[in-house]
């Protein structure tokens, strides 16, 4: 199973969509090890659909430089409605996967169906 996926935004934005119910916490070091992280410096974008439910701890905005994600610079977000969409489209590849999920029903039909969450 796949715990997270990452999506290039532009040249210096990422967006992390978690894919399971764990915090990135327990995926620093594999995602601090991730090529574009180690050699690049931006802002990421964490969308905790699993984790947080869509209220508004949804999504987390920090900073990453040359392999490591500074954690002190992470603050909530509103989400964009470009970032839910690719949420929506990746978890749809996954569905199966959220068969225990915190999503409620109409949100699961949701993504099933392609609408954007």
């Amino acid at each position: 199973m796949i715990n997270y996926v990452f999506r290039k935004l532009n040249n210096n934005q990422y967006l992390l969509v978690c894919m399971d119910y764990n915090s990135i916490l327990n995926y620093l070091d594999e995602i601090e090890s991730e090529h574009f992280i180690g050699f690049h410096e931006g802002e990421l974008i964490i969308d905790q659909l699993l984790v947080a439910g869509n209220g508004k701890n949804r999504f987390i905005s920090c900073q990453f430089s040359y392999g490591k994600i500074e954690l002190e610079t992470a603050k909530n977000i509103e989400g964009l409605f470009e970032y839910k969409k690719i949420t929506t489209e990746l978890l749809k590849q996954y569905y199966a996967n959220l068969r225990y999920s915190i999503l409620t029903d109409s949100q699961l039909r949701m993504i099933r169906e392609g609408r954007v969450v």
